[in-house]
């Protein structure tokens, strides 16, 4: 159950931001200089072990490159197809699953399977089957992004209040009537935790793919700077993919408190 937590005038709004972004970036400040007191105090290959100081200098020269314009792009452009497609297949999968008891037992060992499954190591066969292209990655992608969000619809589709959707039907409305109005804004909340889950589960697939397949996205430039040893510059895409799922959860979350302004809270 959640309270509410008064604020004094005195306080104000940017008291309140104190409180909530200040013990974060506390915590960062002092992890990066941790980091780069251990790579100078220890004397470790600072080409092994790049110290913030280093990632920082590089950072500029990479991210005005060709290079990682144009994999930021293709990343940027098969999450979004990818997300699309795992979006609404989980969606769906996971309604009609939730409403129909026979393709529930039918559907749902196929779909605990895949979800339990290592996907990346089958992710070979993948590539067999639909070559080293967009296909595969987008395969990889939605595969891995689709599962949080079938299963977290279909809970929510579950539980919805069999009272409300007797009275519905005592309307005389239709199965679709009460999918959408009533059974849809019951699982909204546990819809948008799975798109929240499956979005970033969707972007690791994304760069994973892209480990393995073409050679394109930042999946691939990270494995390029790695494989010379320079982990300075392959820091800034694994940052930029970092600050890339944070932004994209936070989004979620922005529509999840406009959304479902009733649901409670943790």
């Amino acid at each position: 159950m959640t309270t509410a937590v008064s604020r004094s005038p005195a306080q104000g709004t940017g008291g309140w931001r104190s409180a909530r972004w200040g013990p974060p970036l506390v915590a960062i400040v002092v992890i990066l200089a941790a980091w780069e007191l251990a790579v100078r105090v220890t004397g470790v290959d600072p080409t092994l072990f790049v110290p913030p100081t280093r990632v920082i200098a590089q950072a500029p020269g990479v991210l005005a490159s060709d290079a990682y314009l144009s994999a930021l792009t293709d990343t940027l452009r098969l999450l979004a197809i990818g997300f699309v497609i795992a979006a609404v297949l989980g969606i769906w999968f996971g309604l009609v699953m939730g409403r129909s008891k026979v393709l529930d037992r039918s559907l749902s060992p196929w779909a605990n399977g895949l979800y339990a499954a290592p996907l990346p190591a089958i992710i070979p066969l993948i590539t067999a089957a639909a070559g080293y292209g967009i296909a595969a990655k987008l395969i990889v992608g939605v595969l891995i992004g689709v599962f949080p969000i079938l299963s977290n619809t279909f809970q929510g589709v579950s539980e919805a209040d069999p009272n409300l959707i007797e009275l519905a039907r005592s309307f005389r409305s239709s199965e679709m009537q009460v999918s959408t109005n009533v059974v849809l804004p019951f699982a909204l909340p546990y819809l948008l935790v799975g798109l929240r889950l499956g979005v970033v589960r969707c972007m690791i697939g994304t760069v994973v793919a892209e480990f393995y397949t073409s050679p394109s996205g930042l999946g691939f430039l990270i494995l390029i700077y790695s494989r010379r040893f320079d982990m300075g510059s392959m820091l800034v895409p694994v940052l930029t993919l970092t600050i890339l799922g944070l932004s994209l959860v936070g989004i979620i979350n922005v529509l999840e408190r406009r959304l479902t302004p009733w649901h409670e809270r943790t």
